[in-house]
């Protein structure tokens, strides 16, 4: 199997199908704009990469009753358990 794109034709433009810069205005254009593509790549990297600030925003979406509530259903159950064990 070949692979050519990315590759260069015989006017040393490339043949992958993108279109170059029309001049320098162009150019800056879509450096700049690349740039800003790139920051917001890296900002939403380092968020993904931020696990205590992702735990501390999935502890606020989880309701305060929830988590009373499942606190005593453990108690409950390891209750259960013990004395299951205690009369069996």
């Amino acid at each position: 199997m070949t692979h050519t794109s990315g590759t260069t034709g015989a006017s040393g433009g490339a043949t992958n199908g993108s279109v170059g810069a029309k001049g320098p205005d162009e150019l800056r254009r879509q450096i700049e704009q690349t740039r800003a593509q790139l920051g917001d790549t890296v900002e939403e990297l380092a968020a993904k990469a931020d696990v205590k600030a992702r735990v501390h925003s999935a502890w606020e979406r989880v309701p305060r009753e929830a988590v009373v509530v499942g606190g005593a259903s453990v108690a409950v159950a390891a209750a259960g358990v013990l004395a299951w064990r205690h009369y069996h």
